[in-house]
């Protein structure tokens, strides 16, 4: 019995001698623990998934048909920004200017729509009856309700007759206009007051008489037109296709980010009278309704052919404001 033991004990002190020699570690089952039994489990990393690029460039509408200003209605194309207004000028005026719903037609004073105007936006103004505001007094509205908002009552007038100076600083004093013949003149009867009425009615008045020979005396001519930059308020005479003077204004300015091309946007009235409204480009779809300031000669609009040496603006936007 002693020797069948001491044979068991000897065999396996063989077997252990045996496994040492060969490398063989032996692990106690007792050490190998959850923590380091997970920690040994070799898991492969992520597979790194490319990040697909779903941001797109933002796209904003040329004409914002929820917009109800000049500013607010038609944007500057994409890599264009707005040119910097300071607050209370006359760009600062018309980008706020009220505009009627998208998709409005430019009325005529009798109340019918011309057909075959081509606007991108329709400004918010109201007609007379009558067939008397022209393109010349379009444009003379726009500069005189601006004038009339800044209280510069001295700025706020007119040529009309051969020399006639028809001021709102006389005719808010009381006076009206008395007219014999071709004769022009001041006499009493008025309303003493700034008020709006007296304004409006002062504007009626001022569209019975004004017409394009007589807003040219109230305008400077560009001379150097390369030197002078295009600025809002400059003016553009040309004759439409019945070789009647017209006028279109700069209404606002736009530059490219990169380059500094600058474009326009171009406003005006017209014949019969009919409401103020910004023209389209149908010849340029990738700016329209903006137009080139940079053009060499001639730019062609849906009414008229503009020449760049005919660019005029109106006396009192010479001051520095």
């Amino acid at each position: 019995m002693k020797k069948r033991l001491f044979c068991a004990l000897l065999a396996a002190l063989l077997l252990l001698l045996a496994g040492c020699a060969r490398g063989t570690k032996i692990v106690p089952i007792e050490t190998l623990s959850p923590v380091q039994t997970q920690a040994s489990i070799f898991t492969p990393a992520p597979t790194q998934t490319a990040q697909v690029q779903t941001d797109e460039p933002l796209v904003v509408a040329r004409i914002e048909e929820s917009g109800m200003s000049i500013g607010t209605r038609v944007n500057p194309p994409m890599g264009y920004t707005r040119i910097y207004a300071a607050e209370g000028s006359f760009s600062d005026f018309l980008r706020k200017y009220p505009v009627r719903v998208a998709g409005a037609e430019v009325m005529l004073h009798d109340g019918t729509a011309r057909q075959d105007a081509q606007a991108a936006a329709v400004l918010d103004v109201t007609l007379g009856k009558k067939n008397h505001e022209g393109p010349a007094g379009a444009i003379a509205r726009l500069i005189a309700e601006y004038l009339y908002a800044q209280e510069r009552y001295s700025d706020l007038s007119f040529t009309i007759g051969k020399s006639f100076d028809f001021s709102f600083d006389r005719w808010r004093q009381g006076k009206v206009l008395k007219s014999s013949g071709s004769q022009l003149e001041w006499t009493d009867g008025g309303q003493d007051s700034n008020g709006e009425e007296n304004f409006k009615a002062y504007l009626s008045t001022l569209f019975v008489y004004i017409s394009m020979s007589t807003l040219q005396k109230d305008l400077v001519k560009i001379e150097d037109v390369d030197a002078e930059e295009i600025q809002v308020g400059d003016i553009f005479i040309a004759k439409n296709s019945e070789g009647r003077e017209h006028a279109v204004m700069v209404a606002d300015l736009c530059n490219n980010d990169e380059t500094g091309e600058r474009l326009m946007l171009l406003v005006q009235g017209g014949t019969p009278a009919q409401q103020l409204h910004i023209v389209d480009n149908p010849s340029d779809a990738s700016i329209a309704p903006w137009y080139p300031c940079g053009f060499a000669s001639e730019l062609s609009t849906p009414d008229l052919t503009l020449d760049i040496e005919k660019r005029y603006r109106f006396a009192a936007f010479q001051k520095k404001e």
